[in-house]
């Protein structure tokens, strides 16, 4: 995908204020004041941190750090104070060292990745041993979109181009969000555990923009992280044995 995709202002600051990016943000401070003992400041990365919105609440408990493919998203996280990178993590290493940050956080990028894969395998390098990764994604077997696929429509996360999104409802025809990867609860789990992450916990998350009466279901079935639209993962970087 282009890189002029990811330079248009509605794709920069789209969900820092979304409900799953609320429950990172009070995951990472449990992390933070529970689980992490080390000397000196903490380290955070945000991996496809836009404007620098979400990780700069953290700069009164670490040092604050960003990655983003957007030329113009990295210069907004700059003038916040984020110390930030432009890096597309699909194919280019990360300019960190190994073992490096204490926490890493990837909102909503992993779907968007033409090569997860490299990128999770540099995180992981990146990550000290015990670090932490937080990461959210859609849920490719959602309820909603298990009830979308009986009518052979395209499911929701899911996109067939880089500009329009096809196979909705009659009428529904947004701009394309760039999603390349779907991954299921599933496929996740063994995926981060594949490179050296144990996954502590699975949080299910709402989906943003629903119906009134779609939006209330959407958020009871996000407290069974299989079935929610969203899943939000806190997994532990653990050396290979």
């Amino acid at each position: 995908m282009s890189d002029s995709f990811y330079e248009r202002e509605t794709v920069i600051h789209e969900v820092v204020e979304a409900k799953r990016s609320e429950i990172c943000y009070n995951l990472i401070v449990d992390l933070i004041k529970g689980n992490i003992r080390r000397k000196g400041a903490l380290k955070i990365l945000d991996v496809g941190c836009g404007d620098g919105g979400f990780v700069v609440r953290f700069k009164k408990f670490c040092e604050v750090w960003g990655l983003d493919i957007s030329r113009i998203a990295v210069k907004k996280a700059l003038n916040a104070g984020v110390n930030a990178y432009v890096v597309d993590v699909s194919s280019q290493r990360l300019p960190f060292p190994d073992r490096f940050f204490d926490i890493v956080y990837m909102g909503d990028v992993i779907e968007h990745l033409v090569n997860p894969d490299f990128a999770v395998e540099e995180v992981a390098r990146i990550i000290k041993t015990d670090g932490y990764m937080v990461l959210s994604t859609p849920n490719l077997a959602s309820w909603l979109n298990r009830l979308i696929l009986l009518f052979g429509m395209q499911p929701l996360f899911s996109e067939v181009s880089t500009l329009r999104q096809f196979g909705r409802f009659k009428g529904r025809t947004a701009f394309s969000v760039g999603h390349l990867r779907l991954f299921t609860y599933r496929a996740l789990k063994e995926f981060l555990e594949y490179y050296g992450f144990k996954v502590l916990k699975f949080v299910g998350a709402p989906c943003m923009g629903l119906p009134k009466m779609l939006s209330w279901i959407d958020q009871t079935f996000s407290k069974i992280p299989s079935l929610s639209s969203i899943v939000v993962v806190v997994c532990v970087r653990k050396d290979r044995l």
